[in-house]
């Protein structure tokens, strides 16, 4: 009788439970772009947790592309050996899935059956398949961007740009005369592997990579007053965020026409500032692709009643706690304090509608008075600073969608005394 149930159990309630975690099933995602063409997405998985995506990576030319090798002849005599070019790959651990222009980002959390530190090696006409996972997409996000790494330095990159998935904004339900389990389709199995060869280990002898110039794309517009639409002199400072070792510079636009220009590398992410004396500063996260990016800016004036959004300030879901991510913004409005030591401002708090109106109502107060408490911190006499939430009362659009409700989530500042 156990036997029996234990059967039961492995054939029936397992598989049913297994799929009751798989909430959309992409196979064969359209892709706008790829990096390499030697490497494909096969299915895309978005459970409760995780958006688990499979791909294949199958190298098809027998050219050696970078991080190649040589197997030497070890046999005692001369004896022709035919040469083994061999590709390495692994999968960064830095790797995001990016989404709606870069302003949602989503981290990797682990991969199978390829390496995240060491590289592994794939002989030409050799196929790997490997699978990774990274947090779970937002419900409506149906189009996103996979960054694996930079391939300046000639890296086999696993970088797919414009990749569709069935993501809809929330599940709908099914009559009760549907709502069956249904099997997934069965999976084509993979090839069997052939048997492993036991070869003599492999001596590399290191050699110098010459050095590759990156490609450049650039980032340039005009700096425009927000009122009067005159050009604006300002100071540019940007910081490359998809590298190893974050690069970062400043330039400065031209005082008669107001327009800038930074040479970037292509397929990159940028943190962009623009500061001005007279004026509040903007902040911008900027993607680049493989031709020019054209982006304006409008620089709002310091005056009495002026009212801006703090548009990089990030809090937990349902929690007051500040991300570091809101640091280089409020540093900023540090430091325009700091030169303007008679301003005084106002601290506004707002939420979506999604939950209790009170609670909502207290977490836009503790929000806002955290963000006081970092200026405060930083040096700025808590007395210049004035603090007042809202809650859910005063949206600024119709809280129907995500990207609405994600908007109507917002900290605003306020200039009471110039």
């Amino acid at each position: 009788m156990k036997t029996a149930l234990r059967w039961l159990w492995i054939l029936v309630v397992c598989p049913l439970w297994a799929q009751a975690q798989v909430q959309y099933v992409t196979e064969r995602p359209r892709v706008e772009e790829a990096n390499d063409p030697d490497v494909t997405i096969r299915r895309i998985e978005l459970t409760d947790r995780y958006t688990v995506i499979y791909m294949t990576f199958y190298r098809r030319s027998q050219q050696a592309p970078p991080y190649r090798r040589q197997s030497p002849n070890r046999l005692p005599f001369p004896f022709p050996q035919e040469s083994i070019e061999t590709t390495t790959i692994n999968f960064q651990p830095s790797s995001r899935l990016y989404a709606n222009q870069g302003e949602r980002s989503f981290r990797f959390i682990r991969a199978e059956n390829i390496p995240v530190t060491e590289r592994r090696g794939v002989r030409p006409g050799e196929q790997v398949d490997f699978v990774v996972y990274f947090e779970r997409l937002e419900p409506g996000i149906e189009i996103f961007d996979l960054f694996e790494c930079n391939d300046s330095r000639g890296n086999i990159c696993f970088n797919f740009y414009g990749v569709h998935v069935n993501n809809p904004l929330r599940r709908q339900p099914q009559p009760p005369a549907q709502r069956q389990p249904q099997r997934p389709a069965p999976r084509t199995p993979a090839p069997e592997p052939e048997p492993r060869v036991e070869q003599p280990p492999v001596t590399v002898t290191p050699t110098t990579p010459e050095p590759v110039a990156p490609a450049t794309v650039s980032i340039r517009g005009v700096i425009r007053d927000a009122k009067t639409q005159k050009p604006v002199l300002a100071t540019v400072s940007y910081q490359l965020l998809t590298n190893d070792r974050p690069l970062s510079d400043t330039v400065r636009n031209d005082w008669q026409n107001g327009s800038y220009r930074i040479a970037a590398r292509p397929i990159s992410i940028y943190a962009v500032s623009v500061t001005a004396k007279g004026y509040l500063g903007l902040s911008d996260t900027l993607t680049t692709t493989r031709t020019d990016l054209v982006r304006d800016l409008e620089l709002t004036p310091i005056e009495e009643g002026t009212k801006v959004t703090l548009r990089n300030i990030y809090f937990d879901v349902s929690k007051y706690d500040l991300r570091s991510e809101s640091f280089p913004e409020l540093d900023q409005l540090v430091s325009l304090m700091r030169d303007n030591p008679t301003m005084k401002i106002r601290l506004e708090g707002h939420t979506d509608i999604v939950g209790d109106f009170d609670a909502n109502l207290e977490l836009s107060r503790n929000r806002v008075k955290e963000v006081k408490s970092y200026l405060v911190s930083k040096g700025i006499d808590a007395g210049r600073i004035d603090t007042i939430g809202y809650g859910a009362s005063r949206p600024i659009n119709k809280n129907a969608t995500v990207k609405e409700r994600q908007e109507n989530r917002r900290v605003e500042m306020v200039i009471t005394q110039k």
